[in-house]
């Protein structure tokens, strides 16, 4: 399986996902930050993480290869990509057939920080792109996850 992580920073989520997905696997962890990758890129040489590369994106392109994503990650970051609509129409040429796109972010209902998005503005962001919800339970008091695939 090969996971995408869009704004990876330093690599907090995506160390526990390359450890998920075992050496078969790989993990594409993506950031605008320059600085924060290469933390990141040593903290996986440290770790001994081989299945971890990092991909320097823009602010509406995460820039991964095309056809290689099964599944894309944004927790804690879909609130502040400045263009999500752009983003996400460039992301999906990244995804093979039946990829998830899945968001965990605060759930400013729950906790007053309108900082956040609102669940509805997410996926009403999500159709707009080209994606339709995939129903999960949500089991979480605090924040919202989402999963997301391209409509048909």
């Amino acid at each position: 399986m090969t996971l995408g992580e869009i704004g990876a920073g330093r690599g907090y989520f995506t160390v526990k996902l390359a450890r998920a997905v075992g050496s078969t696997g790989r993990v594409l962890a993506n950031d605008i930050d320059s600085g924060a990758l290469a933390a990141l890129e040593n903290r996986c040489r440290r770790e001994d993480l081989q299945n971890v590369e990092t991909v320097l994106g823009e602010n509406v392109d995460p820039l991964f290869p095309d056809r290689t994503l099964d599944m894309v990650f944004m927790v804690y970051a879909f609130h502040d990509i400045d263009e999500q609509v752009a983003l996400l129409e460039n992301l999906a040429r990244s995804l093979r057939t039946g990829a998830t796109v899945v968001v965990l972010d605060d759930d400013p209902e729950v906790t007053g920080d309108d900082h956040f998005l609102a669940t509805g503005a997410i996926i009403r962001l999500f159709r707009r792109a080209g994606y339709e919800r995939v129903p999960v339970d949500d089991f979480l008091e605090r924040d919202v996850l989402l999963v997301f695939r391209l409509s048909d």
